[in-house]
Parts: structure tokens; C-alpha cells; sequence
């Protein structure tokens, strides 16, 4: 490895220490070593320490058509020769709207916002308004963005706990639930709950699987309370399928959060709904937001709603994880290590029986040079069969290094 690319790397990170808290912007972020990205192209991207890796983090999962697509950079240079920020109403924000609504039935009308946290906000004021109720319910280990409301979740005994820094008056008006249907029933039974807002893929993008059953008893019984039933499909949105996972499911929810694969790799989010709902924001909800609906994110936005929206690109993805999967599974098998791989669409999951080794995992692929988003992969349109026989390879090795690191750990 050409040493002065090495000393790049140690000496961004020494900066980083200094600058920013932990030296990342972000907890998922915080590798040790950390790693620097000099530039990406389709399904790889080139560390300034001059490492070339195989990426499944996929810009957290926003990249279904890869780095740097053609289309998408195409249309953002040709936003950027026109103008970043108006500080007005575009044709772009109009175009983006329409081909989301085309997508998804039950989002009819979109209000943008800068990321999918703010969109979570968003839906669940307007829930509130429309409902004259202050209680939120979310389900246990689900991820619904950073914001005091969704910041909490319950232990082992199932009392609740928020994260440091939101107040326990605030966490009262968050009820966290198991997602089982009686449970659910009850949460909103005594109509005092604004909003139930859950994943409809399951916990952490399909990690631990939500069965249909559970979603259909939630949409019956927000219905028959007049609580607001919320998707977050910040990742799963256009990603699963062109209308998401509420068109596999087959369930329609009230309000819908939208991030991600919607603006192609740059910053947005969305809240879709009715004209009722979402009319709150026309007299009642005041919403600002410099960046909403900018015009770069909404050019980029187009351009990969235009390609992702016939659903071969969802197609190509999922088969490629399908092939990873039963790679992966291969490698489990022949080692005799213990875990298991599946997948929801193009979202590939794995875990290690042993969890001092599932600890090490991503850590020793990334060594190795294929980078995960913990141990998960987003598997892309782009991604190719060399792509797929090489991180095979490396899941094989990295797995025997991930028990061997943690059964040295065990032993001192």
C-alpha cells in the first residue's frame, strides 16, 4: 500500500478527532480504523489510502442504482448549471411529487422535508393535529429516525427507557409495544394514542421480520380507533418494490415516510397521505424548512424515480442478494460456524450464533475490502457476478477470522 496514501488516512483521522465528537458524523460511521472515501463509481468505492472496496453500505441504503448512476449525475450537473436554491417554488418539486404519488396510492398528496428524521416529526405533528391526541405508540426496536418522540424503547422486563437527553415527560407520551396484534389492539384501544408508527418491513429494515398478520391488525385497529397509522419506509420506500412495502403487504397506511431512494443519494425525506391529512399543512401545521424540496435532491430525485419506477431495477437487485444469500449460506455450511443469512428484496442480512464473532464480522470484511452497514448489505442494480464470487470469498475468510478473534478474546 503506497505509504503516503496511508499517512492521508491517519492524518484525516487524527483531524477528525479534533473537530468532530468520537471523529465521525455519524454512529454507524465510527469505524476503528476509520476509513476515508476518496470517490465511488457503480458498486465500489477508492479509500484515499488507496484501497478499492466492494460497497454494501450503499449510502445507507439510498444508492439502489449505485454510485455516481449516469442519469442521476447527469440531471443534478444540469440542476446545478440552472441554480442550487431558489428560495421558491421549482417545476422540479411539482414533477418529484407527482411521480411519488404515481407510485404509491395511499400518499396522495407529499409534503418534503431535509431527511427522513424530519419526516417522522412532521407526521406525527400531523397526527396529533388531526386527532386532538398527545400519546404516540411505536413498536419495540424499530427505528423512526432521532426524535424525542421515537427515541425510546423498552428493556427486558418491557419497561420503557428513552435515550440520554429526552426528558422521561416527554418519553410518557410514548408507548412502546411488542409488535404482536393483541398488544397493538390494547395500545390503542382507549383511543387516547395520536399515532402508531412502525417499519412495515420489521425492526431495522427487515432484521427481525414483521409478519403480515401483525400489520394488517395494526391497520385494523388504527381504523377502528381513529389513530394514525404511519409507515416509515424511509428505507424500504421504492427500494422493495416501486411502491414499497405497503404494495407487497397489500396494506395502506394513513401517513407514509419516505427517504433515501427518493432523491437518489442526496438529502430529502417526504410525509405522504390524503388531501384531508396532509390539508393541515395548508391552515394549521406551519412547516419551514430551507432545504425542502431542493432543487438539486429533486432533479436527482426524478431522474432515479424515472428508472427505479418499472421495478427492474428492484428485480436485478434482489436476485443478486438471492445469489448472495445462498453464497453466504455455503460458506456458513462448509465452516460449520453457526449463523444464517436471508433477505427482504435487495436487503441482505446476516448473523453469527456467536455474538462475540457477529462483533468482529463487518470489521474483518472491511479489512478485507467489502464494506457492510453493520452486518447488513444493500445489494444493488449494478453490483456484478466478480462482485458477487468476491465478497463470497471474503464472507469465507472473514468469518473463520471473526471466531478466531473471538475465541482469542475468550481466552485472555
Amino acid at each position: 500500500m503506497n505509504q503516503a496514501r496511508t499517512d492521508a488516512a491517519t492524518d484525516l483521522a487524527e483531524r477528525a478527532a479534533r473537530v468532530l465528537p468520537g471523529g465521525s458524523t455519524h454512529m454507524a460511521r465510527a469505524y476503528r480504523p476509520a476509513i476515508y472515501v476518496a470517490r465511488a463509481q457503480g458498486s465500489r468505492k477508492w479509500l484515499v489510502d488507496g484501497r478499492e472496496m466492494v460497497d454494501y453500505t450503499m449510502g445507507h441504503g439510498a444508492l439502489l442504482l449505485g454510485h455516481a448512476h449516469p442519469a442521476v449525475v447527469g440531471a443534478v450537473r444540469e440542476q446545478l448549471r440552472r441554480g442550487t436554491h431558489y428560495g421558491a417554488a421549482s417545476p422540479q418539486e411539482v414533477e418529484w411529487a407527482e411521480r411519488i404519488a404515481a407510485l404509491v396510492p395511499s400518499a396522495r398528496q407529499l409534503r418534503f422535508t431535509a431527511s427522513g428524521t424530519e419526516a417522522a416529526m412532521l407526521a406525527l405533528r400531523l397526527a396529533r393535529v388531526a386527532t386532538r391526541r398527545s400519546r404516540i405508540v411505536k413498536l419495540a426496536d424499530h427505528f423512526n429516525g432521532w426524535s424525542d418522540a421515537v427515541s425510546v424503547d423498552i428493556d427486558e422486563d418491557g419497561l420503557p427507557h428513552p435515550v440520554p437527553g429526552v426528558p422521561d415527560e416527554v418519553a410518557a407520551l410514548t408507548t412502546v409495544v411488542v409488535p404482536e396484534p393483541d398488544v397493538i389492539r390494547a395500545a390503542v384501544a382507549d383511543r387516547s394514542a395520536a399515532a402508531l408508527i412502525l417499519e412495515p418491513t420489521g425492526a431495522h429494515y427487515g432484521r427481525t421480520p414483521l409478519d403480515r398478520a401483525v400489520v394488517q391488525a395494526a391497520r385494523e385497529a388504527t381504523a377502528q380507533t381513529g389513530t394514525v397509522l404511519i409507515f416509515d419506509e424511509v428505507v424500504s420506500g421504492f427500494r422493495v418494490a416501486p411502491g414499497g412495502m405497503q404494495s407487497l403487504l397489500e396494506v395502506a397506511p394513513d401517513l407514509t415516510l419516505f427517504g433515501k431512494v427518493m432523491a437518489g443519494g442526496l438529502p430529502a425525506g417526504a410525509v405522504g397521505g390524503s388531501p384531508e391529512l396532509m390539508g393541515a399543512l395548508v391552515s394549521r401545521v406551519a412547516h419551514p424548512g430551507t432545504f425542502n424540496a431542493n432543487p438539486l435532491s429533486a432533479s436527482a430525485g426524478i431522474a432515479t424515480l424515472d428508472i427505479v419506477g418499472t421495478g427492474e431495477a428492484q428485480r436485478v437487485a434482489a436476485a443478486y442478494a438471492e445469489q448472495l444469500v445462498a453464497g453466504w449460506g455455503r460458506s456458513l455450511e462448509a465452516s460449520g460456524i453457526s449463523g444464517r443469512a436471508w433477505s427482504l428484496a435487495s436487503i441482505v442480512h446476516v448473523e453469527l450464533d456467536d455474538q462475540a464473532a457477529q462483533s468482529h464480522l463487518a470489521d474483518e470484511m472491511r479489512a478485507r475490502g467489502v464494506d457492510l452497514l453493520h452486518t447488513s448489505a444493500f445489494c444493488s442494480a449494478v453490483h456484478t457476478p466478480a462482485d458477487l464470487e468476491f465478497t463470497i470469498d471474503v464472507f469465507d475468510a472473514s468469518i473463520r477470522a471473526a471466531e478466531a478473534s473471538a475465541s482469542a478474546a475468550g481466552v485472555s
